[in-house]
């Protein structure tokens, strides 16, 4: 018997019912695929680096410093391991034969050769088998660096330093543990060793070499303290570090994981007023079940039962689909990662036992109210549509509105309950997007300049050829006498502009016990002044430095603070005049004074030259400025100030705009198919008004309108609300992964056309329309079915 009211109750309910087994397969299959992609890729990093032989700590270091790491690891304790691997740095490259792969050079330093006879690490392929053998005229180089150059496997790239240049066919992608990241501003050519033989005869070649050192240490504290004295270190940090450079791999993995637990409470809320609505409509027949003698128990089996069914059902599919699905997104992860999958099966059935056991706990939960009812109230009023109180807390009266208008509010006011599980999967839905929006414009706006502790702009020139030119004894005068060049070029364009760069030196800071090396940063033909602060005033003088808010809580240092900063040049007490923020970095450096550096054959770094118009022109001016700077400089790359920013930040915003465009048939099906749920109960429940509705005249196409009026102004009130809380759960969402990458304070730069019309207006027209299909259904309601209304 319990059988046989089962297969009724799917077979009258199919629309109901599908819509809940639709929901248990997406649960399952975005948290099967989320989890199990953010487990691999957690545990695939350890792994990889484990394959690759990489250290404990790594340095990046240019060639000519008065004190190497390799002379400053012998004074260092607990020094087990020392590997050190000679690159040498591209003046630059070019991928050529496909006209938008000659639109995208890059910046010359960003770049390195390296070869096979050198290496100190193991570097793998596109199919994760190790590279033992590298062919003259072929090379291997990163997925991210094709991508963002519109090139592929099989292109020409040319190859220079100083005075020789070679061309190559790219022979696959190359999957590098240290530099292998988004983030990791330097990218390796892997070339065989008698191509890098050929560089090493470039003159001159020492300003263009460059170390890679791995270092294994039982006493890290210790280790550091060696490696301050080394002047020429451009970067230093530990493996976890380095790990961390590969975050951005795994923002879709977790994006995705957010999505699984937003489509697991909308699946239990849906299933929630689902079951409530079952038990409303069928109070009648309980109440016969219990009067014959069946227990509550049996009854409420009977629910437990059907969805226990559909949930294993929706589990075996959803884990069926989640395999290729879950592939499918670990592709844009597993071209720079060697993956290490095992388990993951495992893992992934775990998933989606545990859906099922949530949806049939829920479940259990939700059918507590059936020992509530009794015979005697079934039969009396199961379904009579008895009411004991008004419906609606306004009246039509002389009101200049449509009395379709007045209906449709009027029902979301008198019965808010059943209208917010609308309002809560829309508003789930819409913040998702705006979010993943607002990061995306933020981290592709000129704004975003000041966390990154550089100075607004218009513009930024990449300029072709090794920056390592600057980087020696008359490095200053070369970089003034560049950047007078380039205002010089603008001015004959009647443009009057002021032209500036950031270097970065390494330095050493000291207070009390605490010695503490870092980066420091000092604005070329500008003023400190220029910079954003989060408290206290710019530097003033040599005497005065600006530090990040991470090296301030290192130091134990607040403003007003003196400490000892040691340059290459000399030994300076300074007071500290203000905090900041950056991503430069991870936040670790400090603002010199211009001029504080001297000696510019000890800088680590030069960031690109940055252009500031006097005239404030509007975007599409600029826009035209910058297609005649790039015919004056067609050797290099110019940037608006948004586009520079991603680059900068290893192109997060075009990773972004994937997750975004990824999420929007994700939501739009999501909320397609709870508003077709609810509009389905709300016929069957209606069915009764609707007949009176049109006994009094009222027209298939004005109750039409009026039931899909009432999602519209549910939909617009959540595009509001989500509208008005996009920043706080931006905040709260993004905060945690920008503050570990240096800023704190974050403001999104919100693109309102896109953000707030345009994709909002996507999900509202298909979810409406979809409303306006499944209401269609009144025509099938007669005016004699009057006798159910309440």
């Amino acid at each position: 018997m319990f059988f046989d009211i089962l297969k009724r109750d799917l077979k009258r309910k199919k629309t109901m019912n599908i819509i809940i087994l639709l929901f248990v397969i997406l649960s399952v299959m975005f948290v099967s695929s989320s989890v199990t992609n953010l487990t691999a890729v957690t545990g695939s990093l350890d792994s990889f680096f484990d394959k690759a032989g990489v250290g404990d700590y790594m340095t990046f270091e240019r060639s000519g410093g008065s004190v190497t790491v390799k002379d400053a690891v012998k004074n260092a304790e607990g020094v087990t391991e020392f590997r050190q691997e000679e690159c040498i740095f591209l003046s630059g490259h070019k991928f050529i034969g496909r006209k938008t792969a000659q639109d995208t050079q890059n910046a010359a330093n960003t770049s390195l050769a390296s070869c096979l006879s050198h290496q100190i690490e193991k570097y793998y392929d596109g199919s994760d088998n190790e590279i033992t053998e590298v062919a003259d005229g072929e090379v291997y180089v990163r997925r991210s660096l094709l991508d963002n150059s519109n090139a592929k496997v099989g292109d020409k790239v040319e190859l220079t330093v100083s005075n020789v240049t070679r061309t190559f066919t790219v022979k696959d992608t190359l999957k590098d543990a240290v530099l292998g990241s988004r983030m990791m501003g330097n990218a390796r050519f892997l070339l065989s060793e008698n191509d890098y033989k050929a560089f090493e005869k470039a003159e001159p070649i020492e300003p263009y070499l460059f170390y890679i050192s791995f270092i294994n240490t039982t006493d890290l504290p210790a280790l550091q303290k060696a490696l301050t004295a080394c002047d020429a270190v451009a970067f230093g940090g530990d493996r976890s570090l380095i790990e961390f450079t590969y975050i951005m791999e795994m923002i879709i993995a977790g994006i995705l994981l957010i999505v699984s637990i937003a489509l697991i409470l909308i699946a239990v809320v849906i299933l929630r007023f689902t079951i409530s609505f079952t038990l409303s409509e069928e109070y009648r027949q309980i109440g016969i079940m219990k009067a014959i003698g069946i227990p509550n128990g049996k009854i409420r089996s009977l629910y437990l039962v059907k969805y226990l069914a559909i949930s294993i059902a929706g589990a075996v599919i959803g884990f069926a689909v989640s395999i290729p699905f879950g592939s499918m997104l670990l592709k844009m992860v597993s071209q720079s990662i060697v993956m290490d999958n095992s388990g993951t099966v495992i893992l992934s059935i775990l998933c989606a036992a545990a859906v099922v056991g949530i949806i049939v706990l829920f479940c259990f939960f939700s059918t507590r109210k059936v020992k509530k009812f009794t015979p005697v109230d079934a039969i009396r009023s199961g379904t009579t549509g008895e009411r004991y109180k008004k419906k609606g807390i306004i009246r039509l009266g002389k009101k200049p509105v449509k009395p379709v208008f007045f209906m449709a509010v009027n029902d979301i006011l008198s019965s808010p309950k059943r209208f917010l599980i609308m309002l809560f999967t829309f508003f789930v839905g819409i913040s998702m997007l705006m979010v993943c929006l607002n990061i995306s414009s933020t981290m592709q706006s000129g704004k975003l300049l000041g966390w990154i502790n550089m100075a607004e702009c218009d513009l930024a020139l990449v300029e072709s050829g090794s920056l390592e030119k600057y980087m020696v004894d008359e490095g200053r005068k070369r970089l003034d006498e560049r950047i007078a060049e380039i205002e010089s070029d603008l001015a004959e364009k009647s443009w009057e502009a002021d032209c500036f760069v950031e270097t970065i030196s390494n330095v050493v800071v000291i207070k009390g016990d605490t010695e503490l090396k870092t980066h420091g940063t000092e604005g070329i033909n500008m003023t400190t002044d220029e910079y954003l602060y989060l408290d206290g005033t710019a530097p003033q003088n040599k005497h005065e430095i600006a530090v990040s808010y991470i090296i301030a809580d290192k130091l134990g240092a607040e403003i007003g603070d003196t400490v000892t900063v040691k340059t290459a040049d000399e030994e300076t007490e300074c007071m500290i005049t203000a905090t900041y923020q950056t991503m430069m970095s991870m936040g670790d450096n400090i603002r010199l004074y211009p001029g504080q550096t001297y000696g510019f054959k000890n800088l680590v770094g030069l960031n690109d030259f940055q252009v500031r118009f006097r005239d404030n022109p509007d975007d599409s001016e600029i826009q035209k400025r910058m297609d005649t700077i790039r015919e004056m400089y067609p050797g290099d790359k110019v940037m608006s100030a948004g586009g520079y920013v991603d680059y900068c930040v290893g192109g997060v915003g075009g990773i972004m705009d994937d997750v975004t465009n990824l999420l929007l048939p994700i939501i739009i099906l999501i909320d397609i198919l709870v508003a077709v749920l609810l509009e389905k109960s709300f016929l069957t429940k209606e069915r009764g008004e609707i007949a009176m509705l049109k006994a009094i005249g009222f027209k298939n196409r004005s109750i039409i309108f009026w039931q899909t009026l009432r999602i519209a102004i549910i939909m617009i009130a959540a595009v509001l609300l989500s509208v008005a809380l996009a920043d706080p759960i931006g905040k709260l969402a993004t905060g945690g992964i920008f503050q570990m990458m240096g800023a704190k304070n974050i403001i999104f730069d919100t693109d309102v056309l896109k953000t707030c019309i345009i994709y909002p207006a996507i999900v509202f027209a298909a979810t409406v329309f979809s409303v306006f299909l499944t209401a269609l259904g009144i025509r099938k309601v007669n005016s004699n079915e009057i006798n159910t209304v309440e």
